[in-house]
């Protein structure tokens, strides 16, 4: 029996698989998180893909969070996505008339900061591997697929030379590479995406908020101003 796991997520939140996957297709990497007995978890930063029902990555053969792995182990791996800070100044239903607001009796200064952002949690089972063939894959097909998005997205300075192969790098120093790291095969058996974006807030104050991110204006700002407009509210008004 595969080892209990939890996430706290309330019901207007939760997202479903299809967007958990998407999140990782945008963001590309996820932190790999492990515990050994009693100590404090380890956690690791790394690229990572999702194919069925497995996330592979491969991390480096001195990282001793995955070298003193034998067996299969419970592990958690957390895909992070655009998040920021909300600021009640910019929801309009507890500011007052004077500050360009539209709070009503006692509604007036009752709102506090909060965090909007998107994340995925999945727990599994990791396994880790030193099979040279399979990490050849593995790595070939992590890097291109990286480099070929990285030119989708708009690389315009060496675009006409598209997307780096594994091809150009020399037959032995590609060899080598192999020998210097570990691959990760974890065994999905639970996704959670909590997509936390104003849900619950009326329609004022989530444009109220987005209008906010939007003129702080920082990549992560924008990204959350968008997934908010994008997202399904608990109710209209």
């Amino acid at each position: 029996m595969d080892p209990a796991s939890y996430v706290y997520i309330p019901a207007s939140q939760e997202v479903d698989e299809k967007e958990c996957r998407a999140l990782l297709e945008e963001v590309g990497a996820a932190l790999w998180i492990t515990a050994d007995g009693d100590e404090i978890p380890c956690a690791t930063l790394l690229p990572t893909l999702w194919r069925g029902d497995t996330l592979t990555a491969h991390a480096s053969g001195h990282n001793e969070q995955f070298t003193r792995i034998d067996d299969e182990v419970p592990c958690r791996v957390v895909i992070q996505g655009p998040n920021s800070y909300i600021s009640p100044r910019w929801l309009p239903s507890v500011q007052s008339s004077e500050n360009g607001g539209a709070a009503r009796g006692r509604a007036e200064g009752r709102g506090v900061g909060t965090w909007n952002y998107q994340q995925v949690q999945i727990a599994g089972m990791l396994r880790v591997h030193r099979d040279t063939d399979r990490l050849r894959d593995e790595m070939t097909t992590l890097a291109e697929d990286f480099d070929e998005k990285r030119i989708a997205d708009g690389c315009p300075s060496d675009a006409h030379r598209g997307p780096w192969t594994h091809d150009e790098a020399p037959t032995a120093y590609y060899e080598a590479m192999m020998h210097g790291v570990v691959g990760l095969e974890l065994r999905v058996t639970e996704v959670k995406g909590r997509f936390k974006l104003g849900q619950n807030r009326t329609e004022l104050d989530r444009s109220g908020a987005a209008a906010g991110l939007r003129e702080r204006g920082r990549g992560q700002d924008l990204a959350v101003a968008d997934a908010m407009d994008d997202a399904t509210p608990l109710y209209e008004g």
